[in-house]
């Protein structure tokens, strides 16, 4: 066997929902009576909105910001290809930003400008991060400029949107947005958004003390790693590591409490409700959850996300972040054609299931039922069409004709030649997806749940284990594994072909040397079907659910 084959199992053997695959629980246990209400609770004022808190914003219209940069160290051709963000360097240049209400002062330099985002980094409109230097006035009382292009949203639109939504949702608080036209060194730059920075002047202007902690999740699934080690006073031993698993926008210097929160969450010997009441806010925490399922924000499972941890508190609130994916972005015509975003378990409550936190919350069928509702409350009071179309109504003719010119129109992710016509179908439909992302959650109940695959060679070379975590099935049924092995990922012929019951694992003997293709399928009683969460990118082509092994 290759050095690096090994089981992959993302949880303890020890918390797997059922040994034996079944994994429903008991199909006669009595009906959960829910509460009227999920969000019955007061909200808690660090998470209320303050609508005095958005009136610097100029909704009606779009801004322009003008900025000249100065090569020094670096220049503005080094900055746009700086397309990795997880090395040591990163290119910065001196800036002077003038924007509405942000008169020129007269100086030469004051600000620095440098590239933001992750993915984005690899289109070819790039997404900038100005900030204001030291001893210069606060615009609107933030002192950084985010500058989100949004490249692959065909409308431009879907981060404003879903914060400008989130505003009227309790238990969830949302970011000041902006439209802003960029003029940089004196080429026009075309429309962007502006998205509030979560830190220090984000509490401030909310009237929260700063000393708090905001973690913003860079590869975080609730879950211990090196990165995260602190020293005996809890500041992290390599901020350069720490963050690459939690960034931190607010700092403290004490990180305690959050390595306390984490092994106790994820500890199958304390009462789970106990310590998730502990530690969050149900009703913030449904919001979240609630909103993503309804916004279909699939990639909230390990970033996007934040949480706001005030000292003295014990509590870990969600705050929302990025939601350019969202909405029906993966309907979007060039997203769809290419057909390779999502498997269908990333287009339910299946997306979350990996992370431990919201298993564990989930497998209980009153907290499930109050996910329901949750979703069902949010869609019917905060998120009807009727709401959608009175703010996309505002920003059409903001945005329009921005994108309909150069530079943006050049750039448009649009597959037909007409791409205004296209963009105008697109920037209707967003009105709609709110409701399909409710039907596809209600749909995802009743398969069973992801899992993930492994093969090894046993010890004394006699055969080969095929092993998965056991998969749920929520309305507790019986659950099948039809378990294959291929010699190729499309799996025209297999060497492995077995279905069984009751187990997670099937010793197999060792095949011939070479390159091998794992995918189990789990069916219920009903037929639905769940393939696993492995993923494999291969020569141009996606193939969901299998896992590439290797037979030495």
């Amino acid at each position: 066997m290759s050095s690096n084959m090994y089981f992959r199992f993302s949880l303890p053997w020890v918390i797997l929902l059922s040994a034996c695959g079944g994994g429903g629980g008991d199909s006669s246990a009595p009906a959960v009576t829910p509460p009227a209400s999920v969000f019955a609770a007061d909200e808690n004022p660090v998470l209320r909105d303050d609508p005095a808190v958005y009136a610097v914003e100029e909704t009606a219209r779009v801004l322009q910001a003008d900025i000249t940069t100065r090569d020094g160290i670096y220049t503005l051709a080094q900055v746009d290809a700086d397309i990795d963000d997880t090395d040591a360097v990163t290119p910065e240049v001196e800036a002077h930003i003038r924007t509405d209400n942000y008169a020129d002062d007269g100086k030469a330099v004051n600000a620095t400008l440098r590239l933001r985002g992750h993915s984005s980094r690899l289109a070819d409109q790039k997404s900038y991060r100005v900030k204001l230097a030291s001893g210069s006035a606060l615009w609107r009382g933030e002192s950084t400029f985010q500058l989100n292009k949004h490249p692959y949203d065909l409308t431009r639109v879907r981060n404003k949107l879903a914060f400008d939504l989130f505003r009227d949702i309790p238990h969830l608080p949302s970011l000041r947005t902006q439209f802003v036209h960029v003029t940089l060194n004196g080429q026009d730059y075309g429309l962007f958004t502006h998205v509030e920075k979560m830190g220090k002047e984000y509490l401030l202007n909310r009237g929260l003390p700063t000393d708090g902690n905001i973690y913003k999740a860079e590869d975080f699934s609730f879950l211990v790693n090196g990165n995260l080690a602190l020293d005996a006073a809890g500041k992290p031993l390599s901020k350069t590591d720490f963050e690459k698993t939690l960034s931190l926008e607010a700092d403290n210097k004490d990180h305690r409490l959050l390595l306390q929160m984490l092994a106790e969450i994820n500890d199958p010997d304390l009462p789970f409700d106990q310590t998730f009441e502990r530690y969050f806010d149900k009703s913030n925490y449904l919001t979240w959850l609630a909103v993503n399922v309804l916004m279909g924000n699939r990639d909230t499972v390990n970033q996007n996300f934040a949480l706001y941890q005030p000292k003295g508190s014990e509590k870990f609130y969600f705050l929302p972040w990025d939601y350019d994916g969202s909405l029906g972005f993966e309907g979007q015509p060039d997203i769809l054609a290419a057909n390779n975003l999502y498997d269908d378990w990333q287009l339910g409550i299946s997306n979350w299931w990996g992370v431990g936190l919201h298993r564990r919350f989930m497998s209980d069928p009153k907290h499930l039922q109050e996910v329901v509702m949750a979703v069902d409350e949010i869609r019917t009071n905060y998120l009807a069409p009727s709401r959608i179309q009175a703010k996309l109504a505002v920003y059409r003719p903001q945005v329009r004709p921005w994108v309909a010119a150069v530079p943006d129109l050049d750039y448009l992710p649009a597959v037909d030649a007409d791409r205004m016509k296209e963009w105008d179908a697109e920037f209707a439909r967003l009105a709609n997806v709110i409701q399909t992302n409710r039907d596809l959650f209600v749909a995802s109940l009743q398969k069973p749940m992801p899992y993930f695959q492994a093969a090894e060679q046993l010890p004394d070379g006699s055969g080969l284990r095929l092993g998965w975590d056991a998969s749920h099935d929520f309305q507790g049924g019986n659950l099948t594994y039809h378990v294959r092995v291929s010699e190729s990922p499309g799996f025209e012929t297999t060497v492995v072909d077995r279905t069984v019951s009751n187990v997670t694992e099937v010793v197999v003997p060792v095949p011939a040397v070479g390159v091998y293709y794992l995918k189990v399928e789990v069916s219920d009683n009903s037929g639905h079907r769940q393939l696993a969460f492995d993923r494999l990118d291969q020569a141009g082509k996606t193939y969901f659910g299998v896992l590439e092994f290797t037979v030495n």
